[in-house]
């Protein structure tokens, strides 16, 4: 009889701690979303050096002083006569196999009714990709993965849902990585039009070159903390740069990024609340990390 007893006042101490415990925590994923919870966000502070101390930095900064303050590329001209229904939203160019990738909308906002086509230079016929149409998708673009020419998209899929379907969504997540993070990466194989995640990360910006790109990895919160990485698309391997603050969280990104001609270096400009997820200290950006080497070399 003792035993019986001690064994269930064993299971009422549990019950009092892991009960109170789970219910904090789905009420918490419940109103604010999980957090970083699959974002693959980290956190990595890095080493500022002194261009001078490099001469290929020195070289990068008459290269970007030159470019101005202009960090976003243009859409691509499409080409002459080329009729696409719907409103253009974004717009690639593969300068090796001349094709084309156009996203179109045709609803009020951006995100209702998408479509994406691909476009030959020697076929004027536009095709449609035949993406899953529950998926949000963004920002298509071409990387080079050896010989072969992939199109990479961001998916949008906000945490800003019921507190119901957050909990479903949290529950599934579990069993399905796809469904962890806020906005994530997918690839599309040209020519078995095959689709697959690849990672979380959005913002995705591609190298001249086509041979790496750069992203953000952020969580759900909408906490203004970031990670930028740089994905080499021959051998498959992500680099941390840095983690970074916004200036004023909520407020919007306060930075910005993008790739040297020769397809080496990253640029940052722009502000930032600090580099570490709890220490804030404001700074000016406007650094360039080359790759393979490490940190960032601060520009005049």
């Amino acid at each position: 009889m003792s035993k019986n007893r001690s064994r269930r006042w064993i299971f009422a101490v549990l019950l009092a701690i892991l009960f109170p415990a789970f219910a904090f925590h789905a009420s918490c994923v419940a109103v604010l979303g999980p957090g970083n919870w699959g974002s693959g966000m980290e956190e990595k502070v890095p080493e500022i050096l002194d261009a001078e101390s490099n001469p290929a930095a020195l070289r990068y900064q008459a290269e970007f002083a030159e470019a101005g303050d202009q960090t976003t590329p243009p859409v691509p001209q499409l080409p002459p006569g080329l009729e696409i229904p719907g409103k253009t939203l974004s717009a690639d160019h593969d300068r090796q196999t001349g094709q084309w990738v156009v996203q179109t909308y045709e609803g009020e906002r951006w995100i209702d009714q998408q479509h994406f086509y691909l476009l030959s230079e020697r076929d004027d016929l536009p095709r449609e990709l035949n993406l899953p149409t529950s998926m949000i998708f963004e920002n298509p673009r071409f990387i080079q993965q050896g010989s072969k020419s992939t199109l990479a998209l961001e998916r949008w899929n906000s945490w800003y849902i019921s507190p119901t379907a957050k909990l479903r969504r949290y529950a599934r997540s579990w069993f399905d990585e796809t469904l962890r993070p806020e906005r994530s990466l997918y690839l599309c194989d040209l020519e078995t039009r095959a689709f697959t995640y690849f990672s979380p990360g959005h913002t995705f910006v591609v190298s001249p070159d086509a041979t790496r790109g750069a992203f953000l990895r952020s969580g759900a919160t909408s906490s203004g903390f970031y990670s930028l990485h740089i994905w080499d698309f021959t051998s498959g391997e992500i680099k941390t740069v840095l983690s970074l603050h916004e200036s004023d969280p909520g407020s919007g990104r306060s930075f910005d990024y993008r790739w040297s001609a020769d397809s080496r270096a990253l640029h940052l400009s722009g502000s930032t609340a600090g580099f570490e997820r709890r220490n804030a200290q404001r700074r000016d950006l406007n650094h360039v990390h080359i790759v393979g080497t490490p940190g960032l070399y601060g520009l005049n």
